[in-house]
């Protein structure tokens, strides 16, 4: 729940990135704790995006330069990529393992779906098409080398949400009960409870 909620938060303020004469600028990155994360265009970082720790506080270091055959959605999905390494708490200290990059990656693309930074459609495959390095590339790119399935990262996502959305009625089940509570709150009779009960009775079945 805790690691819903962030997710939330940082998508709510996510900046969109701004090109102009190759710049790109993004904010709005937080951890596993809702702590923000400062995300600093760093045009001397080796790599398009990587996560430091500094004076004790995490950074997010980003090249808008590097590469500059990336296109605008690769290189914001590998920002999206560092920040998820945060909201996931997965280690900073260290390199991902394949498995632990790949978490990132689908977290950081539920991410940018859900701020509507990137459509289920045509852009995500045209996404996915474009995450094909080279070595020489990869040595840029937040690693290690690994393949993307993003199609079946949108597919758990789905799932999820169908997991926990709530089930047919269940909104309006919920404000027939209020409406019931609210008239108990004003009823001033002997019989308040009875009619509470017959109330909710009519509500139906959850």
């Amino acid at each position: 729940m805790l690691r819903r909620c962030v997710l939330v938060l940082w998508v709510a303020i996510f900046a969109p990135p701004v090109f102009a004469q190759e710049t790109v600028s993004y904010h709005g990155c937080t951890d596993a704790r809702g702590r923000a994360v400062l995300s600093v265009a760093d045009p001397a970082s080796p790599v398009v995006a990587g996560t430091h720790v500094e004076a004790g506080r995490q950074v997010i270091r980003y090249n808008p330069q590097l590469l500059p055959e990336l296109t605008p959605a690769a290189r914001l999905f590998f920002y999206a990529h560092e920040c998820a390494r945060h909201n996931l708490a997965l280690p900073l200290d260290r390199p991902l393992t394949v498995a632990q990059a790949q978490r990132a990656d689908c977290w950081g693309l539920e991410s940018l779906l859900r701020a509507g930074l990137v459509n289920g459609g045509t852009e995500l495959a045209a996404l996915q098409a474009a995450l094909r390095f080279t070595p020489e590339q990869w040595a840029r790119l937040p690693g290690p080398p690994r393949d993307f399935d993003l199609p079946a990262c949108q597919a758990r996502s789905a799932a999820r949400l169908r997991l926990t959305a709530p089930p047919p009625g269940q909104h309006a089940w919920n404000a027939c009960v209020r409406a019931c509570g609210d008239t108990l709150f004003a009823c001033r009779a002997t019989d308040c409870d009875d009619h509470y009960r017959s109330c909710v009775a009519g509500c139906g079945e959850r």
